[in-house]
């Protein structure tokens, strides 16, 4: 992680950087309460509270079930792993790349095993490749002497010259990487990215999972969904996520959406890329302002959203033919932190150490899906993510069996007893 990156871990790591932000530290202290998550920048990262684990190769939430419990990895027929694949879709989706597959024509893509796969993901890879920036011939420039005109580095004394060595950090190397091999990534118009994992999503849901079908179907949530909610009870945001995973239920002749926010898709064009001396290619980096934009989709959706989304919220996110998966939690009196009318209360409330107002994030590193390895560790997460609500509704299940409905409402019956 680049050592500008947010890195907050505690409490006073946020009281330590809230001085570096011109001493925001709670919400109502922003200038603009009301901006929408697409202009979140740094300051909302202090100001909405968010601690941050460094990045892992698996989301840690997920990991212990996974290493116990993934179809993809363990062997097949382990009793362990309930999820049963299509191991012939599976070897397409992880097996070899098609080669050449941005020289290949679309309609060739298309008529390959699972085409519509690889035609996004040749369609993505060709907006993103460095290969694809326009480079024009440079011309070279003379300057221009003007009759009687005279240098003011040499007519004033003690003036700088106009061209100065440096040591600084930012100074351009020849033997640097060119800038100009990575432009076309952070160019890339989102909607291909948008497709491009909404296709994958298709082709793992829906090709390799096999699912009974019978009541309840994942399936990937192309359409965008919009939240509405209020912060402090007066300042209304908006946010918009770029679709997701949703269970769908079967409803008379066809089938409805049950819970779509089992993950959102969050598509961002990147502006940061860091140099990969192992693969000698360049690597996305989630910037700061990036960070910021996650955090408040992930806020704006679990707080308008409490029906479906309790303590625990999952980001798809994306750039050029790169995933990587991030993992949101909300400490137990961040909602009440949102909640309260004006600055004094909410400073108040942080500085109670016996108060939980954090948001926890949790990442993996991008996973760039035009390698065999990279659509291998997205599948795993995609049917993590998947087991770990079906464990979810199993539990919340378990506490409603438990209750019973009168007329008066619920009341609690205690578990039978087993002797």
């Amino acid at each position: 992680m680049p050592s500008n990156s947010y890195a907050a871990r505690t409490p006073e790591d946020l009281a330590f950087l809230s001085e570096q932000q011109g001493r925001v530290q709670v919400v109502l202290q922003l200038a603009d309460v009301a901006k929408p998550p697409s202009r979140w920048t740094e300051s909302h990262l202090v100001a909405y509270r968010l601690l941050r684990s460094p990045e892992r190769p698996f989301l840690p939430i997920l990991k212990a079930e996974h290493d116990g419990s993934c179809p993809v990895c363990k062997p097949e027929g382990n009793s362990s792993c309930y999820q049963e694949l299509n191991r012939t879709k599976l070897a397409n989706l992880v097996g070899h790349t098609p080669p050449e597959l941005g020289n290949k024509p679309e309609g060739e893509l298309m008529r390959l095993p699972n085409g519509f796969f690889w035609a996004a993901l040749a369609r993505a890879a060709h907006a993103g490749h460095p290969e694809a920036v326009r480079v024009q011939p440079r011309r070279e420039r003379k300057q221009v002497v003007h009759e009687n005109h005279v240098n003011s580095a040499n007519a004033i004394p003690g003036s700088s010259p106009t061209v100065m060595t440096s040591s600084s950090e930012f100074e351009v190397d020849a033997n640097d990487p060119d800038e100009d091999d990575y432009e076309a990534r952070r160019n890339m118009p989102e909607e291909v990215t948008v497709h491009l994992i909404i296709s994958f999503l298709q082709f793992a849901l829906s090709l390799c999972l096999e699912q009974p079908g019978t009541e309840f179907e994942v399936r990937p949530r192309v359409g965008r969904l919009l939240t509405r909610t209020q912060i402090a009870g007066r300042f209304t945001i908006t946010a918009v996520d770029d679709g997701g995973m949703a269970w769908h239920r079967r409803q008379g002749l066809g089938w409805e959406m049950h819970h779509p926010y089992l993950a959102s898709i969050e598509a961002k064009r990147a502006n940061r890329f860091i140099f990969d001396e192992k693969t000698r290619s360049y690597t996305p980096v989630i910037s700061n302002e990036t960070l910021a934009q996650y955090l408040g989709e992930a806020v704006i959706t679990w707080k308008g959203n409490r029906d479906y989304v309790e303590d625990h919220f999952f980001i798809i996110a994306a750039t050029s033919t790169y995933v990587c998966f991030l993992h949101f939690e909300f400490g137990r009196d961040y909602m009440e932190y949102l909640d309260l009318p004006n600055e004094a209360l909410q400073k108040q409330k942080v500085q109670d150490n016996q108060k939980d107002t954090c948001v926890y994030v949790e990442s993996t590193r991008f996973y760039n899906l035009q390698s065999p390895e990279g659509r291998l560790c997205a599948l795993c997460h995609v049917l993590a993510i998947v087991r770990w609500h079906e464990v979810q509704q199993a539990q919340n299940e378990i506490v409603d069996d438990l209750m019973v409905v009168d007329s008066d409402g619920y009341s609690e019956v205690s578990a039978p007893d087993s002797s």
